[in-house]
Parts: C-alpha cells; structure tokens; sequence
C-alpha cells in the first residue's frame, strides 16, 4: 500500500464513522460540562485525554480500560489528600477496594461507588483470563444485557465508564 491509498483509506473510514464520532462528541460535551476540577497527577490527566479519544473514535474496550485506569488514580488522589491514616495499605489493589475508602470517608457517595465497582466488573471481563480453560463471561454479560438493554454491551459499558470518568473529574474533595 502506499501513501496515497492509505489516505484514501482513512478518508473512506472518516466518512463512514463522521456521523457516530459527532454525536459521541455532543455527548461527551454535554457531560463534560463547563466545570472542570482537576487530575490527581500526570497519569490521570494523559489517561483521561484516552478516555475522551476512545469514547469519540468508538475504541469501547479502550474506554472501559481507561476509564478504569484513570478512576484508580483520581481516587488515590482524594485518598491522598486526606490526612495520613497508617491503618491504610501502601497501594489498592482494585477499583473496588479504592471506591470503598472513599465511600467510608464520605469522599464520593453510595452510587458512584456502585457505579466504580461495576466499572471494576466491566473491566475485569478484558483484565482477566483463564490459564486452563476460556471463561466465557462476556458472552455471559452480553446474553444479560441483551435481555435488560437494547445497547450494544460494549457501548452501555463503555458509557458508564465515562460517567464515572466525569464524576470523579468533578468530584471536589471534602
């Protein structure tokens, strides 16, 4: 291939997906807002730019998974502006673990946390992997959702990443 079919290409692919990406874009506008908080660090800030390029581009998987990534280091921010609290481990584990600190310290309410543990759910699917037999729990969760939701699985996971994305990029600590 050379250089001017792969801009062909590209061009073709843009079109078809311009539709999609725009209203990706008026949604993630829409909940984005004009208030804009801040990042617990470098990291955060880099992994939520992904979260905004995956959501736009269709990327879902890579949605839930930076979203998930970012999450983590949002919430360790909050939990690091609290005073030190040496009945704390050293580093979280999970998405879970780190929403339940916050929860306990009245640092983000009872439904953002379910929303991060079922983020931790979501992303779980893609993180994990069976060593001596494939798990089937996506096809599980997509047989689940089809019953609840007329959302592609992938898509309602990917926008409640986002969600919880946002809400923790607006959440001001205690």
């Amino acid at each position: 291939m050379d250089l001017d079919e792969a801009s062909d290409l590209v061009a073709e692919t843009d079109a078809r997906e311009l539709n999609g990406r725009a209203t990706r874009l008026v949604e993630l506008t829409d909940l984005l807002g004009e208030e804009m908080i801040g990042f617990s660090g470098q990291a955060a800030q880099w992994l939520f730019e992904d979260v905004k390029a995956t959501w736009l581009y269709g990327y879902f998987t890579g949605t839930v998974l930076n979203a998930y990534a970012f999450c983590m280091h949002q919430l360790a921010g909050l939990v690091r502006m609290l005073e030190d609290d040496p009945s704390l481990p050293e580093t979280a584990a999970s998405l879970e673990e780190l929403a339940e600190v916050c929860d306990r310290r009245g640092m983000i309410d009872l439904d953002l946390r379910a929303s991060l543990v079922a983020l931790q759910d979501s992303a779980n699917v893609y993180l994990s992997v069976g060593l001596h037999e494939y798990g089937a729990l996506l096809e599980r969760r997509m047989i689940a959702a089809a019953l609840l939701s007329d959302d592609h699985t992938l898509l309602a996971d990917a926008r409640a990443a986002l969600g919880c994305s946002i809400a923790l990029l607006h959440r001001r600590p205690s």
